[in-house]
């Protein structure tokens, strides 16, 4: 997920707020992997129904993985995307990873 630096200075309580109703809809689909696909499939008809549940029985054990909670991010994980980034061309400069990203937001379990 991503928010302005603007809207989360300005609102953080929508963003928190937005965070909280994302964060629940991904424990659901953490806890109910079946019930979640067929919700998606209901909602988008067009989707191959077979290929959504079996991706969602897959991905309900890696959404949070070893994670103290959905959503936290940690400092390593940016670190090494950000320098195979810069190893690839694929940013011109070095990001101050401690400013890219925030679990601030993140409701606590």
């Amino acid at each position: 997920m991503i928010t302005s630096e603007k809207l989360a200075k300005e609102d953080p309580e929508l963003v928190k707020a937005f965070m909280a109703a994302v964060s629940q809809g991904y424990e659901f689909a953490i806890e109910n992997p079946e019930q979640a696909a067929d919700i998606l499939v209901e909602a988008v008809p067009d989707l191959n129904a077979e290929l959504v549940r079996a991706s969602q029985v897959w991905l309900a054990d890696k959404y949070q993985e070893d994670a103290a909670r959905w959503g936290e991010q940690k400092l390593e994980v940016w670190t090494g995307y950000t320098e195979w980034m810069l190893s690839k061309n694929l940013l011109e400069k070095e990001v101050d990873v401690t400013r890219a990203f925030t679990n601030e937001f993140l409701p606590s379990k």
